[in-house]
């Protein structure tokens, strides 16, 4: 693959990036918000810490997910794959 080559493809590459960044699509942030849930759910604020810190690479690989993956196909289906977080307790006092 010579340099021209390369060079197309990531042209390519970062027109298809920002035509997501660019298009509005900005959603619900649902599977994120799952995870922080998730998080927000364990009692213990020592363990909840644990938690978010363990599960850091998670957040960034869901965060991804959203952003160029989920959201997108919301903003262009009107219908999200990943259901919202569930709020049965309503807000949490943490404690802090």
């Amino acid at each position: 693959m010579s340099k021209a080559d390369v060079s197309k493809a990531l042209r390519a590459v970062v027109a298809l990036c920002l035509v997501f960044v660019f298009s509005g699509c900005l959603g619900p942030n649902n599977a994120t918000a799952r995870l922080a849930r998730f998080n927000h759910d364990i009692d213990n604020r020592w363990a909840r810490q644990g938690t978010f810190i363990v599960l850091l690479p998670g957040y960034l690989v869901f965060s991804v997910g959203d952003n160029f993956v989920f959201n997108p196909i919301f903003w262009f289906t009107g219908s999200n794959p990943v259901d919202p977080p569930q709020n049965d307790s309503g807000p949490k006092d943490f404690g802090l």
